[in-house]
């Protein structure tokens, strides 16, 4: 099986990611760990608000699950 030739890194020394610029590639790296910093957040304020009706049924809610 013969193997592609390597390309020479782009200007700013990084090499591509399969199509995409690095810069695409380091963004959507960003915008996955974000998504999965919030869902990780909504989880803790879902399970916080679960724990404080159990304590405290009733009142005026602030986070409304």
């Amino acid at each position: 099986m013969r193997r592609r030739p390597t390309r020479a890194p782009m200007k700013n020394g990084f090499d591509r990611v399969g199509l995409f610029h690095p810069y695409v590639a380091f963004g959507a790296v960003i915008l996955l760990n974000l998504v999965g910093l919030a869902l990780i957040l909504s989880a803790i304020v879902w399970l916080g608000d679960r724990i404080e009706d159990h304590f405290w049924p009733g009142g005026t809610e602030w986070v409304d699950f």
